[in-house]
């Protein structure tokens, strides 16, 4: 049999866990690590319907892109929501590993996996990690032919399989070379415009970063944190899957995005909408 110690040194290999953010918790963060495991899943975030499908569908191993205990905690017991679904987990004997921050920022992370999707080449970190070459946070690189912002929109929004985007149309209306950032990650929009991005992608943003991005005259692009990390997760699964063909690697389908959208009443008359998260 497979032991869960042997696939969580895979994704280590993958996402070494040196290269976490030092505020992070990644990681083997519950089981045991001599679990004999014959089904893994992976997922962006482990929520109770998620740990419910990992019960109901036998699995072994979760590999969660967002770490659980991320806050700490100083007992575990079934009064709090999060005790409640660290004990469903523990007694079925469920194993939980996260990569997060590590995978985030890793040669083969999702970063790197946005830019290449995106079209981009020539592709860097944004900050780079000196220790770690090609690995850090981040990714910017260059469009091998110039398009213009319709058409840039048109792939990010492909890509990450998303509903709909958010966007600042601060720089210029042709994309050339852009940034890009998973997650919640403002903050390297700095970098982004030291490396000369026109465009930056990223999750999400404060307000006050849209403000900077029209000062910096910088395109500014919101795909939701959501969609700019699931598609990930799945391909996570995919990856791992051919090393131990007897087992079964699969991403959660009762993972889904936690905000739905609201669609005002049209000029037209018809009545508002509800937009509930795709399936």
């Amino acid at each position: 049999m497979v032991q869960a110690s042997e696939i969580c040194q895979a994704v280590a290999e993958i996402a070494p866990i040196r290269l976490a953010e030092s505020w992070d918790n990644v990681g083997f963060l519950l089981g045991r690590s001599n679990r004999d495991v014959r089904r893994v899943m992976t997922c962006l975030t482990l929520t109770n319907p998620v740990a419910e499908e990992a019960v109901r569908r036998d699995v072994q191993l979760i590999i969660t892109h967002h770490p659980i205990l991320f806050r700490g905690a100083k007992r575990i017991t079934d009064e709090t929501a999060e005790g409640r679904l660290l004990l469903s987990l523990a007694e079925a004997g469920i194993v939980v590993y996260s990569p997060h921050t590590a995978f985030d920022s890793a040669a083969e992370g999702i970063n790197q996996s946005l830019a290449e999707s995106f079209g981009l080449s020539q592709i860097q970190p944004l900050k780079s990690l000196e220790e770690h070459p090609g690995c850090g946070s981040g990714r910017f690189g260059l469009l091998a032919q110039p398009v213009s912002r319709d058409d840039f929109l048109k792939t990010v929004c492909q890509t990450v399989r998303a509903e709909y985007l958010e966007f600042c149309p601060a720089g210029p209306d042709v994309v050339r070379k852009a940034g890009v950032a998973c997650g919640a990650a403002s903050e390297f929009l700095e970098y982004a415009a030291s490396a000369g991005c026109d465009t930056f992608v990223t999750g999400e943003s404060r307000f006050h970063s849209v403000l900077e991005c029209q000062s910096l005259g910088i395109n500014l692009i919101l795909t939701g944190h959501y969609c700019s990390e699931r598609p990930a997760v799945e391909a996570l699964a995919s990856k791992l899957s051919p090393r131990w063909p007897e087992l079964e690697f699969f991403a959660s389908t009762s993972d889904r995005d936690p905000l739905s959208l609201f669609i005002r009443k049209s000029a037209s008359g018809s009545g508002d909408r509800l937009r509930l998260p795709k399936s």
